[in-house]
């Protein structure tokens, strides 16, 4: 049987003015979570869940 492991975390709002910082940022982050495995799920009342299956 598969078995899962989820992350939450809390979707904030950076202040600055440049946007395109803002998108790389981000863009960054979710890169290094997917090199680890996790894999995007759903977003609701401000925060970000992650999924991956674990090796047990």
């Amino acid at each position: 049987m598969k078995k899962y492991e989820y992350k939450f975390i809390k979707s904030e709002v950076k202040l600055g003015l440049d946007f395109n910082k803002k998108i790389r940022d981000e863009e960054t982050e979710w890169n290094r979570l997917g090199a680890e495995g996790w894999r995007f799920c759903k977003e609701g009342n401000g925060v970000l869940i992650f999924i991956r299956e674990t090796e047990d």
